[in-house]
């Protein structure tokens, strides 16, 4: 059995479409610069092991919580929901999508389906956060996905992150603090949240 590991950043769209490709096959690395000189510092948390989620149904409710908002987003990404993707978008950023367009991400989105999804943390990328998640598929393939939320009107939205940006690429910064983070509290949720389906 061969297990590969799959980097997807979602957002922009269009970087979305186009570089996925790219990352199929290796990381984007952080560009070095004035960034790197220790000009500010951010928290990167990491569950002390990934939070395996079953059964996860798409509820709107759930996105005033960063990792509901991603777990609905993963979910519909599984289902090939490009509706709900674009719902997921405030409506200054939300895009535009031709027929191509969403061929495109459903074609990027097959490895995700019927994946076992887990959460693996969060960076705190300023006023916003990228949610981490892992989808390992039936044929042992795993694909990360990096989701940039940022809150607004009482709910966590996707937004456009720089994909060269530090928050994205953090394993390459020297600007992080990473911190473990105990996964009672969210393990709690997922089964207050898994008992009303």
């Amino acid at each position: 059995m061969m297990m590969r590991t799959v980097i997807v950043r979602v957002p922009p769209l269009l970087l979305a479409v186009v570089v996925c490709v790219g990352l199929l096959s290796s990381c984007a690395t952080a560009p070095e610069g004035p960034a790197s000189e220790g000009v500010f510092k951010f928290s990167v948390l990491q569950y002390k092991e990934p939070v395996e989620v079953k059964g996860w149904v798409i509820d709107p409710a759930q996105s005033a919580n960063p990792e509901g908002a991603a777990l609905n987003i993963t979910t519909a990404m599984q289902k090939g929901n490009v509706d709900f993707w674009l719902a997921s978008w405030d409506n200054t950023e939300r895009p535009t999508l031709s027929k191509g367009d969403r061929d495109a991400l459903l074609e990027k989105w097959r490895p995700l389906k019927d994946g076992q999804v887990s959460v693996l943390g969060r960076v705190v990328a300023g006023a916003d956060l990228v949610v981490e998640l892992s989808v390992l598929n039936p044929q042992l393939a795993t694909t990360k996905l990096q989701l940039p939320l940022k809150h607004m009107e009482g709910q966590w939205w996707l937004t456009t992150m720089d994909p060269t940006s530090e928050f994205l690429n953090w394993q390459n910064s020297s600007n992080k603090i990473v911190a473990l983070a105990e996964t009672a509290s969210l393990k709690t949720y997922l089964k207050k949240i898994q008992a009303r389906h």
